[in-house]
């Protein structure tokens, strides 16, 4: 057990420090591509190194706060660490290795195993970098640090780009699980993802769960990583409202309750079902939920056809006859549902036409792996 936020440390020849005891979360492993082509989206770690999102920019207070609290969750925790809650890479390494052995599953099984081989490399870095920021804490007592404490802080950071380099070839990459004109289609089904992403609302069903409790939640879908996996562009990230991350990859999903405990499904066997229905059909279930909607938002027919575009039903009752009557006919607010059955996973969402084109994207792309 950890009593104190941190303790001195021997990190050079003739140099001792105080080096916090609390867990650190890095980039390692994250780094390269992802910092190049995303440099925009802040990364914020989820649960364990090599799993996380990167923050989108979004006019959203919701998705602001979401993020916010989602920082919060890393903020140290003296209590935390006390009791033994704060991450610990031993811990994690032997439930690793726990469910290394305990799965049938190939794809499973070789997530797992690049997640075993990366840990301790990672756990050197994240050590390295507690180390150097203890290094820094004298330049702040002192003002300046001496020409040796900068060489051990150069000699630090030589050794976590070296594990940095390594670590290229034991993490799990996309690149060589499928060829490159595989994952050029499978970008396109990323890209329509993005603008799903940034629908102003998205909803998941509870209604294949035992819950009666608040049916619908709103979450939020952003690109993320996963065990450390490569890959060229960012990687799909839906979550639910009852605590499952869903990564999608070009061969499988994964639907994951933590970095060790997650499940594997062929992407050519799963179904993907998308319609657009009435937001009368959710609206009052959604509006139990949420109460920083405005009264407007409980409306379910209006005439702002602009707003809406697409996403509007024309109600047949009110069919014109003349043109006045086509000016004056009403229509009815809609949202785009995607329902994927072997997963009991069903969303719906505001931006319909996003969503179409994202499910269209998909379901073409799951038919080329169908055929192959």
């Amino acid at each position: 057990m950890k009593l104190f936020e941190k303790s001195r440390k021997t990190v050079a020849k003739g140099l001792t420090v105080r080096v916090s005891n609390h867990y650190c979360p890095t980039l390692f492993g994250i780094r390269g591509h992802y910092e190049s082509s995303y440099k925009s989206g802040q990364y914020v770690e989820c649960g364990s190194p090599g799993t996380g999102f990167f923050v989108r920019t979004s006019s959203s207070h919701s998705y602001k706060n979401f993020c916010n609290a989602e920082k919060a969750k890393l903020t140290h925790s003296y209590w935390d660490m006390l009791r033994g809650k704060e991450f610990s890479f031993d811990e994690e390494i032997s439930k690793a290795n726990e469910a290394l052995r305990d799965t049938n599953d190939e794809t499973k099984a070789r997530i797992l195993e690049a997640y075993v081989n990366v840990l301790p490399l990672a756990k050197e870095a994240e050590e390295g970098e507690r180390i150097i920021a203890g290094i820094k804490e004298l330049g702040h007592r002192r003002h300046k640090l001496t020409t040796y404490q900068t060489h051990v802080i150069s000699s630090y950071k030589s050794r976590i780009a070296r594990l940095g380099h390594d670590v290229r070839d034991i993490q799990l990459s996309i690149p060589k699980l499928c060829s490159e004109e595989r994952y050029n289609q499978f970008a396109e089904v990323v890209i329509a993802f993005t603008e799903v992403a940034s629908s102003h609302r998205i909803w998941h069903s509870k209604d294949s769960y035992d819950t009666l409790d608040n049916a619908f939640e709103q979450v939020y879908f952003d690109l993320g990583i996963f065990d450390f996996i490569q890959a060229p562009l960012m990687t799909p990230l839906m979550r639910d409202s009852v605590g499952y991350y869903h990564f999608l990859f070009p061969d499988f999903w994964v639907a994951t309750r933590s970095a060790t405990d997650f499940d594997v499904y062929p992407l050519k066997d799963l179904t993907i079902l998308s319609r657009e229905v009435p937001y009368e059909m959710i609206a009052n279930m959604v509006l139990s939920s949420y109460a920083d909607l405005d009264e407007s938002s409980s409306v379910h027919r209006h005439r702002d056809y602009e707003q809406y575009g697409s996403g509007l039903l024309v109600n047949k009752d009110t069919v014109a006859t003349n043109e006045m009557e086509k000016e004056n006919r009403m229509r009815e607010r809609v949202v785009g549902e995607l329902y994927i059955p072997e997963l009991k996973l069903r969303y719906y969402v505001r931006d319909v036409r996003a969503l179409k084109k994202f499910a269209n994207a998909l379901s073409k792309y799951k038919d080329t792996l169908v055929e192959n």
